[in-house]
């Protein structure tokens, strides 16, 4: 499974509210940080311990902003955990090793 983006608020209410855990990366082409975590967070997403457990998405926090007002986002990169509708977790500005925990303990949930 690859990262699927989320453009509406719809489709974001749509994969939160899965049974299964979903973890979504809100981030900005012009962040930094983002731009050295995304490709760890895809790289992730194609690992079969994780994709038989969690669902992967990602936001622009230029593109959605009613999603990211929706999800209460401040800084990014910011990684929210869901499952069914409910807020789990959230971490912001991972380093990798702790990006890969916290999906982890996402699919744990």
């Amino acid at each position: 499974m690859s990262v699927t983006s989320l453009t509406s608020l719809d489709e974001f209410e749509r994969a939160i509210a899965l049974e299964r855990p979903v973890v979504v990366c809100f981030c900005a082409t012009w962040a930094n940080l983002c731009r050295t975590i995304v490709p760890v967070f895809e790289k992730l997403s194609e690992l079969p311990e994780f994709t038989r457990a969690v669902g992967f998405y990602s936001v622009d926090v230029d593109e959605a902003y009613d999603v990211v007002q929706k999800a209460g986002v401040g800084p990014v990169p910011a990684f929210i955990a869901f499952r069914g509708g409910s807020r789990l977790a959230e971490v912001v500005a991972p380093a990798p090793d702790a990006l890969r925990e916290f999906v982890l303990a996402a699919g744990d949930s």
